[in-house]
């Protein structure tokens, strides 16, 4: 008895560290805020919820075995909770290993994720505040006791009152997973636009760049032989490319079939008969703290280029307006937002992410 106690304790423990990161993550001012203390909330998301599936495996026959003759409730209770655990390692599992399956497979994990969590917090709550305040539910006797059940329910014949609950319940679990503007498209897996993804911003700080298309200017700058600084209009000069290609976050989720138009970084360089003469470069962006580095072969022979529109609109500002980089092949840390200058040079320094969240220089997908 003392031992599931104990249990119970560290499942509630690690449950709302798991509950907070995640809405942390979820919510792109807090996870900006977290991004701008440096402190790694993705990994710490994962390893908490290792610990916890690793609590929940051990404990989970002990647990069966101690409400086998327990009230009905509290069968219910540990049937509902083991559910909900079970999707939400299924799930997590499917996103940490996106690479191994299907991006429409892991966009769905991606939203029933979260969407478990949202519906789950009603009854956290119920739950919660009852246990603090000694609260007690007026629950049928059958329910809250080891009763004989009536024989209404046990004929699945439900009265009126009984179906009104249920109902009841039912609507609200679906109003507040439905409300959730982000994880509407999963009521209806059908929709194709819940197959093809949605865009999640993530940004490290929340000091946004802001321009007017005559203020923003791109500047090639280090080891070149000629160095240059580019306005709007001189981009709209070059000649334009539009590719369709699925943008791939290496947090799971994908958006797939986005139509991109912009220049090749390649035939910038052309153009202005730029030559690298330092094997690497650095991508600044024009929020003053993401970066990101590459060699002068990714950026010049493998397709990058600088975005200016998606989907045949203009960015919006969170996506990078009035200018991204993107590049084809790899993830989408490496598509830095507000792109303001290249520098080449002789030594390869680590990128953002690869300083403060161990993620692969290269970034291919």
């Amino acid at each position: 008895m003392i031992r599931l106690k104990w249990i119970h304790h560290i499942h509630g423990v690690l449950f709302v560290l798991l509950l907070l990161s995640g809405l942390f993550l979820y919510f792109p001012t807090t996870r900006t805020w977290f991004n701008e203390l440096r402190f790694p909330l993705v990994p710490f998301h994962i390893w908490t919820s290792i610990l916890y599936a690793t609590v929940i495996l051990f404990s989970l026959r002990s647990v069966f075995k101690y409400v086998k003759n327990k009230p009905y409730i509290k069968f219910y209770n540990v049937g509902f909770n083991v559910t909900f655990i079970f999707i939400w390692i299924v799930t997590g599992v499917v996103m940490y290993f996106h690479t191994y399956f299907p991006p429409e497979m892991t966009n769905i994990a991606v939203y029933l994720h979260g969407l478990f969590t949202f519906l789950f917090i009603p009854w956290l709550l119920v739950h919660t505040i009852g246990h603090l305040f000694k609260l007690h539910l007026p629950w049928p006797k059958w329910w809250k006791r080891k009763a004989p059940v009536p024989e209404s329910i046990a004929e699945n014949k439900l009265n009126r009152r009984d179906f009104i609950k249920f109902t009841s319940l039912g609507v609200l679990f679906l109003f507040i997973g439905g409300a959730i503007k982000w994880f509407q498209p999963i009521l209806n897996i059908t929709d194709p636009n819940a197959r093809r993804g949605y865009f999640r911003i993530y940004n490290v700080t929340s000091d946004y760049p802001t321009y007017e298309d005559t203020e923003w200017t791109f500047t090639v700058s280090g080891l070149v032989n000629n160095q240059k600084t580019f306005t709007m209009e001189d981009m709209q000069q070059l000649p334009t490319h539009t590719i369709v290609d699925d943008f791939h976050c290496v947090t799971g989720w994908s958006v797939l079939n986005v139509e991109m138009k912009g220049v090749l970084v390649n035939d910038i360089f052309t153009e202005y008969n730029i030559s690298p003469e330092g094997p690497y470069v650095t991508a600044y962006s024009g929020d003053k703290v993401y970066y990101d580095t590459f060699t002068v072969s990714q950026l010049l022979d493998e397709g990058a280029m600088l975005v200016f529109q998606f989907d045949g609109e203009k960015l919006v500002h969170s996506q990078g307006f009035p200018c991204r980089l993107y590049h084809p092949k790899m993830y989408g840390y490496k598509s830095v937002k507000w792109i303001e200058r290249l520098e080449f040079t002789n030594h390869r320094a680590k990128g953002y992410w690869q300083t403060w969240g161990g993620y692969d220089l290269d970034g291919y997908l």
